[in-house]
């Protein structure tokens, strides 16, 4: 491998991060974290495999968030996290931010009411949901 070839490989991968960085792609300093456990019953005795989370924008609150919407899938212990980045396309931060949180599940949701409020660095742990929570998707299979 020549010399050249070597210093493009070594070069591109701080080119990508400085790109990214520009562009507010993926900032850590300007993002929270949200994680969360669904269990089969109020019991909590079984953690739910692939419920579809949305993190998304609240519009009637005082801070919505201006981020693109943000999907995770719950694990084999139904533990689900998620990262929002809070800068807007200008490069401004928000420093406090208001999402809605939605659950999906086969052909069952369920909305967590009241909202999330999170900031720069914050991890904000969303209380446990059981599916005996969830209702039928209007319109739903």
């Amino acid at each position: 491998m020549s010399k050249s070839t070597r210093f493009i490989l070594l070069l591109l991968p701080v080119l990508l991060v400085v790109s990214a960085c520009e562009e507010g792609i993926d900032d850590w300093s300007g993002s929270a974290t949200i994680s969360g456990y669904v269990y089969t019953d109020a019991g909590h005795t079984g953690g739910v495999e692939g419920v579809q989370v949305v993190f998304e924008s609240d519009p009637d609150a005082q801070n919505p968030y201006e981020g693109p919407d943000r999907w995770v899938v719950s694990d084999g212990n139904g533990h689900f996290q998620g990262n929002v980045f809070l800068g807007n396309k200008e490069g401004e931060y928000h420093y406090v931010a208001d999402l809605s949180v939605g659950y999906f599940w086969k052909g069952k949701t369920f909305s967590w009411e009241g909202g999330v409020t999170v900031g720069p660095g914050s991890h904000f742990t969303l209380p446990a949901v059981d599916t005996t929570m969830f209702a039928p998707i209007v319109g739903g299979q």
